[in-house]
């Protein structure tokens, strides 16, 4: 295809990314506001369901190691399946795919029946680097950077506004009451996607076959230095993440005693999703004007710091502070690790690599939960050496995010000549 062509293709796909962003920020934030609900309450909901509380957090860790082993072999082929036939077909799924199970978790009496539920997560993966590949392909260059932070706005906005309110909810109705709530609301997500996201009819789509495009997809990451520091330094950020993330209603109990605790969680995860909100935004907009990788190296850096400070936290306010500075870390991370691919990246490898951006995330979630499991075991209980440990993780990042190439906002490169 010529270069004309291609910019005319490009001019067609730009006209509509506003409407195309505004779709996936509502799906991702009713996504987020669901499974801020679960990851916020399940050590709750855990208790409720009759665990004794010596083994609470022994279960919450098994459960979210089950909510993504068991969908991690299927991660590479839902973008696969989505470049091979429709990317609104799978990002659809996963709507689908919530609204069941969050349904029927409504409705669980005993906690097997959650161990059988909360696997149905690993059907859900793979919508969110099908979104990225969509935006990165339809937003203007220049733009591609605040695009994809104001998609991945929706994720903090929605951690923050769910178990906010969520808390009020569950502390007056019962922690299931939010599943089902957040079940009608995925089901009104579905039809949006449904009636109001049209996919391009002259995007090009490959003609290998889905394994074929699998192994090109890992073949991708696998030979391209940038995917490689990208997919490392994700994957030190979100292990730290991963290893507190499940315990935060435990810790905030141990700061804060027991009285009005889904409401005072909800709101300690409201301040942490609010400020991720404003900064993952701002931080879109500071990296397309100085460069991806300076924005990512000091988010690392004060998500390290704001861990350690987290350990030696004396009181909930006090905590409730660093947890807001750790939502500003961690969405910063994210949305310009993720920028980093999508406009560094050569166009011949963009959407098998963004297909495969949250790899990390699923690999360290189950290396995070296990090993914080562990941990809690070994200390009789104690959740602050888990932020430390956290810390050290995290502060790993620095290395391959430092050997990262410096980006050149606006511009394609190829990683491949670094």
């Amino acid at each position: 295809m010529t270069d004309a062509a291609l910019g005319a293709v490009d001019d067609a796909g730009h006209a509509g990314w506003q409407r195309l962003v505004t779709l996936f920020v509502v799906a991702s934030f009713i996504e987020t506001v669901a499974f801020g609900h679960l990851f916020a309450f399940l050590p709750l909901l855990v208790r409720d369901l009759g665990v004794p509380e010596s083994d609470v957090p022994q279960v919450v860790g098994f459960l979210s190691v089950s909510a993504l082993l068991f969908g991690l072999p299927l991660v590479p082929f839902w973008g696969a399946w989505a470049e091979r036939y429709s990317r609104k077909l799978i990002i659809v799924r996963s709507a689908v795919v919530e609204a069941v199970m969050f349904g029927l978790l409504a409705f669980a009496t005993d906690i097997w029946q959650v161990f059988i539920l909360v696997p149905l997560v690993g059907l859900n993966l793979g919508n969110t680097g099908v979104m990225l590949a969509e935006v990165t392909d339809r937003a203007p260059r220049l733009r591609t950077g605040f695009a994809i932070s104001l998609v991945g706005t929706a994720g903090p906005l929605g951690f923050a506004i769910g178990p906010a309110i969520g808390g009020l909810l569950a502390d007056e109705n019962g922690v299931q009451s939010l599943f089902l709530l957040d079940s009608v609301l995925t089901l009104g997500v579905t039809v949006m996607l449904l009636t109001l996201y049209h996919e391009r009819r002259d995007r090009p789509r490959p003609t290998a076959t889905v394994m074929m495009l699998v192994k090109r997809s890992i073949l991708a990451v696998a030979r391209t230095p940038l995917a490689r520091g990208v997919f490392l330094t994700y994957f030190f950020v979100l292990i730290g993440q991963r290893m507190v993330l499940p315990f935060l209603a435990l810790y905030v109990e141990e700061l804060n005693g027991p009285l009005m605790i889904a409401t005072t969680v909800g709101l300690v995860a409201g301040a942490y999703g609010l400020a991720a909100a404003i900064g993952s935004p701002t931080a879109g907009v500071i990296g397309d004007r100085v460069g991806y990788r300076k924005v990512l190296v000091g988010a690392i850096g004060i998500i390290a710091v704001a861990n350690v400070l987290a350990s030696v936290a004396p009181s909930l306010v006090p905590f409730t502070m660093v947890y807001a500075f750790l939502g500003v870390g961690f969405a910063t991370a994210s949305s310009m690790l993720f920028t980093t691919l999508a406009t560094g990246l050569p166009r011949d490898v963009r959407s098998p690599v963004l297909n495969l951006a949250l790899v990390p995330l699923y690999i360290s979630g189950i290396l995070g939960s296990l090993l914080a499991t562990q941990l809690l075991s070994m200390t009789d209980g104690d959740i602050r050496p888990l932020w430390l440990v956290s810390a050290l993780f995290v502060a790993m990042a620095l290395i391959p995010a430092m050997r990262l190439p410096r980006s050149r906002p606006g511009t394609d490169t190829d990683p491949a000549a670094d």
